[in-house]
């Protein structure tokens, strides 16, 4: 899955905005009517979610952003992160569009806050333990976005989508990140391609 954040010159969004806007980016694309089983893009969605799952995150401003408009995508907005994730493909087949974006060094400097959780929020941490930029958060995010969506019954699926697949994300202390690791039932473990080191706990999930 290919998905390109929106990072204009003139108020670039927070860090924790662009996870925050890529882990509902990715679970609005499942939940899309054109990704369920009698939709035009269900499978090309089957065949990734069958196979090896991997977000390439990549960063767009300007006319390169208008240009991804007209492909198969779902565009989020969460407080001024805007996030466009894409019918996954094969790697070798990714469309000019996106091929021709700025993969590495997605890297915001402002920090943000985390958006407030009531009951049908999805909250992930991300781990305190290992220095990700942006780019690679925000995919860890994703990740864990998508696990959920995955795990979760049908009600509290649907709760979910009726409140507008809500996320918060946040950068837990130590003290507490060994606590979630121990409780939280979604955690995604990296297997250490870019940044940082394999089997490394990136993001655990739960629903507030």
């Amino acid at each position: 899955m290919q998905l390109v954040v929106h990072v204009p010159k003139i108020d670039p969004p927070t860090h924790l905005a662009v996870c925050e806007a890529t882990a509902a980016a990715v679970v609005s694309l499942l939940a899309d009517p054109r990704a369920q089983p009698d939709g035009e893009w269900h499978e090309r969605v089957r065949r990734w979610e069958d196979g090896r799952i991997r977000k390439v995150v990549r960063r767009a401003r300007g006319a390169p952003w208008r240009a991804t408009e007209q492909l198969d995508q779902v565009t989020v907005d969460r407080r001024g992160a805007q996030v466009r994730a894409f019918v996954p493909g094969p790697v070798d087949a990714v469309p000019p569009e996106l091929a021709k974006l700025q993969v590495a060094g997605t890297d915001l400097e402002e920090q943000g806050e985390p958006s407030p959780a009531d009951d049908d929020t999805l909250c992930i941490a991300a781990t305190p333990r290992a220095r990700m930029s942006t780019g690679k958060a925000a995919a860890q995010c994703g990740h864990a976005a998508q696990l959920a969506w995955t795990e979760i019954d049908d009600a509290r699926r649907a709760a979910w989508v009726a409140a507008g697949l809500p996320v918060s994300v946040s950068l837990p202390d130590r003290r507490r990140w060994r606590r979630l690791t121990r409780t939280a039932p979604v955690r995604v473990v990296d297997a250490g391609f870019t940044e940082i080191p394999p089997g490394t706990t990136t993001t655990v999930a739960w629903f507030a």
